[in-house]
């Protein structure tokens, strides 16, 4: 039996193992913000699987300083970030395995049509808030070595398994790690791909627009100024804005039909009373950042937008809007195309599903920047799951993508050759 059928062939034995950890998982609310429960329970898994484990609660004051810090506004110091480490020989190397297990509020719980927090099962696919987003990554690494020990194989390369918090609101849990010091090789991030690569990811900074009107009667709505009124003009320029710089960009991970950089406002709250003209409006958004682009220069052609479009108004050039950056500030991330990584993940992929797979950016960003920027790594996205589906009602993901996405980590780690 070759080694690829070995691997194979423990993964699929432990196919109700993988499922089982996924199920209990989801049943375990993780909204970011609240991810003790989730982490205790992987902390307990990997102990179990004879992994030497660091446990901690990061706080504010190791992290708030740091370059890439977003502040959620969400409290640190008893939220714990886990990390296990097995195998590894001296010169073997070591590969990074980072997955997180907090998941975004889920709105209403009756459109779930399995429920959020079930993890039911129905047709090979496991349905519930995280089984995409991404706790079906985390169990796939966790079940790669579990795998590996399961056959009775030791990688040669050391595994460092990471399980953390905050990755939806700007990911205080990975760069906390970068922080405490972990490094490897490289790392693979196994966040919901299709199973495809994904080394290059786009950027994102959430703004706030306040607009400024004037309070008056609603029946005598002429003597005011509606700041939802004004909020159209710099709307439109915005939009006008994000064609613009879409005009020339090219790259060859990104497709020409699709917007890489998306400007998109999310949410508007205005006026404090039915029958008052609006004084005040405040928009939320998130604006894409490009690969490779500096987040400040990015940031200063948004507010310049702003401020030229208030110009051409006389309400708003005497009451200029302003832009107020908050929460996730994501920079870009990307890993050079020909990267030993991408070589061998691809490689392995290729001897467990018959086939290699394809290369691709993303429009969000994601921790991948940590290990790119940060902790100067290669890294790549790779991960069961279709992100169209992650933070939906109809999450979910499927088994045979979580199986495979273990195969192909353990003959990765067994085979990994240090670039």
């Amino acid at each position: 039996m070759t080694l690829t059928d070995t691997i194979a062939t423990a993964v699929t034995d432990l196919a109700d193992d993988a499922t089982g950890m996924l199920q209990e998982l989801i049943r375990i609310p993780s909204v970011t913000g609240d991810e003790g429960a989730a982490q205790g329970f992987v902390a307990g898994v990997l102990a179990e699987l004879g992994c030497s484990v660091d446990t901690w609660s990061p706080t504010r004051a190791e992290l708030a300083e740091h370059r890439s810090f977003s502040d959620d506004g969400l409290p640190l110091g008893d939220r714990p970030v886990v990390v296990g480490q097995w195998g590894g020989d001296p010169g073997g190397g070591s590969v990074i395995l980072n997955g997180h297990v907090d998941v975004v509020p889920t709105g209403r719980e009756r459109d779930f049509p399995h429920g959020p927090w079930t993890g039911e099962i129905h047709d090979n696919v496991v349905w519930g808030r995280g089984s995409c987003d991404m706790k079906g990554g985390l169990v796939s690494g966790i079940i790669a070595v579990a795998a590996l020990q399961r056959a009775g194989l030791r990688p040669k390369a050391e595994v460092i398994l990471e399980s953390v918090i905050g990755e939806e609101t700007g990911g205080v849990g990975t760069l906390a790690t970068v922080v405490r010091g972990y490094r490897a090789d490289a790392a693979i991030v196994l966040e919901p791909t299709q199973l495809q690569m994904c080394p290059v990811g786009c950027g994102a900074c959430s703004f706030r627009l306040h607009v400024h009107g004037l309070a008056a009667h609603g029946a005598m709505r002429q003597e005011g100024i509606s700041a939802l009124d004004k909020l159209w003009p710099l709307h439109q320029a915005l939009t006008a804005f994000e064609q613009d710089r879409h005009h020339d960009f090219e790259h060859p991970l990104f497709s020409g039909d699709r917007l890489a950089a998306p400007l998109s406002i999310g949410t508007v709250a205005g006026g404090d009373w039915p029958s008052t003209v609006p004084e005040a409006l405040v928009a939320e958004g998130r604006y894409g950042i490009f690969p490779g682009e500096d987040l400040d220069t990015a940031r200063a052609a948004f507010e310049q937008v702003v401020q030229a479009a208030a110009l051409t108004d006389p309400w708003l050039a005497e009451h200029p809007p302003t832009v107020e950056w908050f929460e996730g500030q994501f920079e870009s991330a990307q890993t050079s195309l020909d990267s030993a990584l991408l070589t061998q993940l691809n490689s392995a992929h290729a001897a467990i599903t018959g086939a290699g797979t394809s290369t691709h950016g993303v429009t969000y960003g994601s921790d991948l920047r940590f290990f790119t920027n940060d902790a100067g790594m290669p890294a790549v996205l790779y991960g069961p799951g279709d992100v169209a589906h992650a933070h939906t009602v109809n999450e979910h993901v499927l088994i045979d993508e979580v199986l495979d996405a273990a195969r192909t980590v353990a003959l990765l780690l067994m085979n990994w050759q240090i670039p």
